[in-house]
């Protein structure tokens, strides 16, 4: 007999009876059994079970529709993800920079934005400000037409850090639908953000700064340094450029040869003749950079220094300045506390990063130096320097080049005046240029205070030995037969005359 809870005692038993539940048909098997029997009547068992199974139906649509998600994004939607320490992330900014200029078709751009100022300076040495509108941390949708809707995430990390700047890390991920474009677009957005950053360094020179181990751009890109306006002795500027140029057209040559692939030059010569200057117009020439490495910083270490010449950006000339201070140890009485008991880079570490196990290839390295008497043999040795080139003093060869790119108009008897006045004064070429300066379209005057120049500039030797080859005492004194002469002008260019100007002769030694 079936068991009746009491709440349902008198209620009626019949099928039709308000509030009782039908029968649930069980296997006769189990009708013997009287608790399973009771539980299959029992409202609250009923109802429960029809929760569970709902629960259970949700929670598989559920499961079933996030995964179903994952699946439709990971086959309908693609992403790329540029971190800030690969080179494409500033150019992927400055792209956007540009596209939300345009508008980006009717979104006009984002609602949240961040700043990015630049300083610019004319030619008047007036500045000025340049702010560009990029993409504020966070999420942000540009359309580009069509079907193609592109997303952009910026994420900055707030707890981890760039060391050598303070500004925190970030990475930029674009997605965008896999139909119809897909990495396609990528690629495309990559090219033309590349070919923008290569259009806006058109005719300029990079100047790259170590800063920690990796190589930062210093300051604002350099006007090119027209090549034509070097003016070393006889050819020896030409030579040195097809030698370069020759370099740079025969790596099948070196490679079939087994030789390493790689070219070092040493300018060497008094200080203020030009052999940093040289560099800067060779490279615009070939259209390459430059990376300066200051062996004089007192955290430079081997170890760095040879990551660092491992990693040196493409299409850029590495340049040492002053390599004798790596022959040169510097006591540790004078060493910066600051780095006490930090290894600086010896000169076993320097041979190596140049011409041994640990050297890389397809490089160009130019070294200067204003003591090559105090040069070890070991660092100058074929490998680590195939030329040797003399900068010296202004040669009157230089004296004439130089008289007639100031003063194209000028007589030929005024040009020879003005090497003879010049010659075997020992005067450089920075200095020279300085001298012109005084006169910039007085060439009579220039050729008359030639000798008072050279009296001021020897008395000022005596007096101060130091300084005896760039060291000027004092501007010309105002010619009496130029009434038209600036006196201003004059003492302008006398405190600018550290310049470096143009280089000069070659020796081979």
């Amino acid at each position: 007999m079936a068991f009746v809870p009491p709440q349902m005692a008198g209620a009626g038993m019949g099928a039709g009876a308000a509030g009782v539940p039908p029968k649930i048909p069980l296997p006769e098997s189990l009708e013997k059994i009287e608790w399973i029997n009771s539980l299959a009547q029992n409202q609250l068992f009923t109802a429960g079970f029809g929760l569970v199974g709902i629960g259970a139906i949700a929670s598989f649509l559920r499961v079933g529709s996030t995964s179903l998600q994952e699946v439709a994004r990971r086959r309908m939607l693609v992403s790329l993800e540029i971190p800030s320490s690969d080179y494409s992330y500033s150019w992927v900014m400055q792209w956007l920079v540009n596209k939300r200029a345009e508008g980006f078709g009717r979104g006009g751009g984002w609602h949240h934005r961040g700043v990015q100022t630049t300083y610019t300076k004319d030619a008047a040495g007036r500045t000025g400000a340049v702010f560009d509108f990029v993409p504020s941390p966070g999420q942000h949708w540009i359309h580009l037409g069509g079907f193609n809707f592109l997303k952009v995430d910026r994420q900055r990390e707030t707890k981890t850090v760039d060391l050598s700047t303070g500004t925190p890390w970030e990475t930029l991920t674009l997605t965008t639908l896999s139909w119809p474009l897909g990495p396609r677009l990528f690629s495309e957005i990559l090219h033309e953000a590349s070919e923008l950053a290569q259009d806006k360094e058109e005719g300029k020179t990079i100047i790259y700064n170590a800063m920690g181990h990796e190589w930062r751009q210093f300051g604002q890109p350099k006007a090119v340094r027209p090549y034509s306006s070097v003016i070393l002795h006889d050819r020896t500027a030409d030579q040195v450029a097809q030698d370069v140029d020759d370099f740079l057209n025969a790596q099948n040559w070196y490679l079939d040869r087994g030789i390493p692939y790689r070219r070092g030059y040493l300018l060497h010569g008094p200080p203020g003749c030009g052999k940093s200057s040289y560099v800067l117009a060779l490279a615009g020439r070939l259209k390459y950079n430059i990376a300066v490495l200051n062996l004089g910083d007192p955290s430079f270490t081997d170890d760095r220094m040879q990551h660092l010449l491992a990693v040196v950006p493409p299409r850029t000339i590495i340049l040492i300045e002053d390599i004798d201070q790596a022959a040169n140890e510097e006591p540790d009485a004078e060493r910066d506390v600051r780095f006490a008991g930090a290894t600086r880079v010896t000169f076993s570490g320097l041979l190596n990063a140049l011409d041994g196990v640990t050297a890389t290839e397809e490089r160009i390295v130019f070294m200067t130096t204003n003591k090559f008497q105090i040069l070890p043999p070991a660092l100058i040795r074929p490998g680590r320097v195939d030329i040797k080139v003399y900068i010296g003093l202004a040669s009157r060869n230089q004296c004439s080049r130089m008289f007639r790119r100031f003063y194209p108009e000028a007589s030929e008897e005024l040009e020879i005046q003005f090497c003879d006045g010049f010659e075997n004064s020992g005067i450089s070429m920075a200095e020279l240029q300085g001298y012109f300066l005084f006169f910039k379209n007085h060439p009579e005057a220039a050729v008359q205070q030639i000798p008072s120049y050279i009296a001021t500039s020897r008395a000022a030797s005596v007096a101060n030995p130091e300084d005896s080859r760039t060291s000027v005492a004092s501007a010309p004194s105002q010619p009496a037969s130029d009434p038209n002469y600036d006196n201003q002008t004059a003492s302008t260019a006398s405190q600018s005359n550290s310049s470096v100007s143009v280089p000069e002769e070659k020796k081979t030694q």
